[in-house]
């Protein structure tokens, strides 16, 4: 949409009066009235000024005669110079008011302004001379509240846009010392820009206020980059009565800037057990915007333990046009009595945006696990590896030696279940679900539901298997398993390749399982038959059977729940398959129990300007000084986690929002129609170019500039004035002249 007015100057929206007519204002009423009041201070003179009644005395006739013959002149005169003395005191009050004529009087008026400041990730972008864009948005804020006056009429209200967006001053408030200190004062966020949440929030405040107030300006102090504006997704519409608003923006950017973000660091194991030092691996994700995408280009990447120092490096690769690199950089843990709470960071090198180069995660160190095997008391004197059950072959793999101190492994008979027993495990393996009581089920949702890890085998029998619907509906899974087993060709085997390349289930052991796999064989299997999620199943055999699943369950909200559960469909028993026999065995089942507890656990991350709550147990957050922070976290960094006791719990990790880190431009051709559209009505939107239309924006707003047309008018009431001035002199003079003049007796003048 093109603008209404071609010129870079900001100037007042046309409105009009009640009656439809153009009016005028004053740009300073209280000293315009003062002055015009003073019109009345020559005329009071004049009359207090006027002669006295004469006394008759001998001569005084021809004076009488003479003052008869010249008495219009001089009433001429005095009149004149009364008229010229009122027209300068006028004049000078319409100077000192400033008086704006026609349509534009009324806009000049008392005003409302919303200054929204954009203090989001992307403002932290460098220009030139280590100068940001949120200095410059500081700096040109500051400059229209300078020519703001609350002695005339207007209230200034503050919103930033660093998400969720904060009214910091709403409704729009007359304290111009205070707007400014919050001004000055606003430090960037890592959190993105939240364009629709600052004019829900503009919305909100105007309709909250009086139909009758002030017309409004929205004046947006921003760079609108592709990380802060999406022109696409329509705003919010400013709605309001009767009031009139308008737009005022700084240009977009136009310059576009090479930036490389971190998206994530991963490590492959996400819970650490045992004391001891140990060697691991992270995944660290970039993605990078700018004109330079087009090209290669190899970013180094650091791993860090923060209070340690770098532990890793690594190289990551972006091919020509990509703008995502994955690399993975192994890196060295130490010991427990070294870093108990350790917190890893990836960090890059500096460029167009620093704000963005680093991304943190906690690493969860736990001495052992508590892993609880649901299963029927193997009876005494069993011997021989095929009398071996089910729970027997799972014991043997999760602690192969006596010596295995990192899973703890707790028998539980099914009829046993209670919520005490539940709350004390990090895992529960359950091998007979067809015993569990129905009341049961529920017990093991809520433990899913608190963050604990479940997987489910079918029992060691032949039978009809009635337990599956129970425990799909109990766990919220969108699940179909099979009644009955279903026997496999001789040849059926496991396809690693079936495994997605981003599971993370089994990603330790990836590039090991195709041989590990590679003798196991499946007799029968109790298969799900029906998925809605084709990406949580993790293993099929041969012939397209899944193996191995793994979902998380929906709340009754719709929310995925924080604990895992994992359906191996098959039991480890040797009448169904000899995979508790296969060295594959051991790592399988470490695997699922390590990796699913880690999954399973909630993940102490949390993104910036999304932080709305805490995990777990917590209650508060506090920064390196313990000072308490306030949900939303809009700041990146590691805080500590305290329960309502003020305990310590954990480490949170807060990490850039690199969703609002696009550093391209957008087209003032897009801006113009998407911020338009917010108005009510015919709107009117005008960009701040320079300093000089900066100030002559905030001529709408206040006196400390004006338009093109009032600069104009103030001239001529100069010239004017000096003018009278010059007029009521030289008749000053004239009627002094003539009121001294002598006279000869006769009457006429000397």
């Amino acid at each position: 949409m093109a603008r209404a007015d071609p010129r870079p100057v900001c100037r007042p929206t046309q409105r009009q009066d009640q009656t439809g007519q153009n009016g005028m204002s004053f740009v300073n009423p209280i000293l315009a009235g003062l002055g015009l009041a003073f019109i009345a201070l020559p005329i009071i003179l004049h009359f207090l000024r006027r002669k006295r009644k004469p006394i008759q005395w001998g001569a005084m006739r021809f004076l009488i005669e003479a003052y008869k013959r010249k008495r219009r002149r001089m009433t001429l005169e005095q009149f004149l110079l009364l008229a010229s003395r009122v027209a300068l005191v006028a004049l000078i009050a319409l100077f000192i008011g400033r008086p704006i004529l026609g349509s534009d009087s009324l806009a000049s008026g008392p005003r409302d302004v919303y200054i929204v400041l954009d203090d989001s990730i992307a403002s932290s972008i460098t220009l030139d001379h280590d100068h940001t864009e949120f200095q410059t948005n500081i700096r040109q804020a500051l400059a229209m509240l300078d020519s703001i006056s609350a002695s005339a009429g207007d209230r200034v209200g503050l919103i930033r846009l660093g998400a969720p967006a904060q009214a910091v001053v709403s409704p729009a408030s007359s304290d111009l010392i205070s707007v400014r200190r919050l001004i000055e004062t606003a430090q960037p966020v890592e959190a993105g820009a939240d364009l629709a949440g600052a004019f829900e929030a503009l919305s909100a405040a105007i309709q909250s206020e009086d139909p009758k107030a002030p017309p409004v300006t929205v004046a947006i102090f921003s760079t609108f980059r592709r990380g802060s504006a999406d022109p696409d997704h329509p705003l919010p519409k400013l709605a309001a009565a009767d009031r009139e608003i308008r737009i005022v923006a700084t240009e977009p950017a136009t310059a576009p800037a090479d930036n490389v973000a971190v998206i994530s660091v991963e490590p492959l194991r996400g819970i650490v057990l045992g004391e001891r030092a140990i060697e691991g691996q992270a995944a660290v994700t970039l993605r990078r915007f700018g004109p330079g995408v087009d090209s290669a280009r190899r970013i180094p990447v650091t791993l860090e333990l923060l209070g340690i120092g770098p532990v890793g490096r690594g190289e990551a690769l972006f091919e020509p046009g990509a703008t995502e690199a994955r690399v993975m950089v192994m890196f060295s843990l130490p010991p427990e009595q070294t870093v108990d709470e350790p917190v890893l960071i990836a960090k890059i090198g500096d460029d167009a945006l620093n704000a963005d180069n680093l991304a943190a995660r906690p690493i969860d160190r736990r001495r052992s696990l508590r892993v609880g095997v649901l299963a029927s008391r193997t009876l005494v004197g069993r011997v021989g590896l095929d009398r071996f059950s089910p729970a027997d072959w799972v014991r043997l793999a999760l602690a192969p030696t006596e010596s295995s101190t990192d899973i703890h492994l707790i028998d539980v008979t099914p009829a046993l279940i209670d919520a005490p027993r539940l709350a004390s495990l990090d895992a529960v393996i359950l091998l007979e679900p067809d015993a569990v009581a129905d009341d049961a089920w529920p017990l093991l949702r809520r433990f899913v539901d608190r963050g604990g890890l479940l997987i489910v085998t079918p029992p060691d029998k032949d039978s009809v298997h009635l337990w599956t619907d129970a425990m799909t509906s109990a766990l919220g899974l969108d699940w179909t398993i099979a009644r009955e087993p279903v026997s496999a060709a001789s040849d059926t085997s496991i396809d690693p390749d079936t495994r997605p390349a981003d599971d993370p289930l089994l990603a330790m052991i990836a590039g090991e399982l195709g041989a590990l796999a590679a003798p196991v064989t499946v007799q029968k299997i109790l298969p799900i038959t029906s998925i809605s999620d084709e990406g949580s199943i993790v293993l099929r055999l041969s012939d397209g059977t899944p193996l191995l699943s793994a979902a998380h369950p929906l709340t009754e909200s719709g929310r995925a729940s924080r604990g895992l559960v994992i359906y191996l469909a098959v039991p480890p028993s040797l009448g169904w398959t000899n995979l508790p026999t296969r060295p594959v065995m051991v790592p399988i089942m470490q695997e699922l129990v390590r990796q699913g507890v880690g999954l399973s656990h909630e993940s102490a991350v949390r993104i910036a300007g999304r932080a709305t709550d805490l995990p777990g147990s917590a209650s508060e957050a506090v920064d390196t000084d313990r000072q308490p922070v306030d949900l939303p976290l809009r700041k990146a960094g590691v805080y500590e986690l305290l329960d309502a006791q003020r305990e310590h719990l954990g480490r949170l990790a807060v990490n850039p929002d690199t969703g609002g880190v696009d550093t391209n431009p957008i087209p003032k051709a897009l801006l113009e129609p998407w911020l338009v559209a917010t108005l009510p009505g015919p709107g009117r939107l005008a960009w701040i170019t320079d300093e000089g239309s900066l100030q002559r924006a905030g001529s709408n707003v206040g006196p400390a500039a004006h338009s093109t047309g009032d600069s104009k008018l103030v001239f001529w009431l100069i010239i004017a004035a000096l003018c009278v001035a010059i007029l009521e002199t030289a008749l000053a003079r004239w009627a002094a002249r003539s009121m001294q003049r002598p006279h000869h007796t006769d009457g006429s003048p000397a």
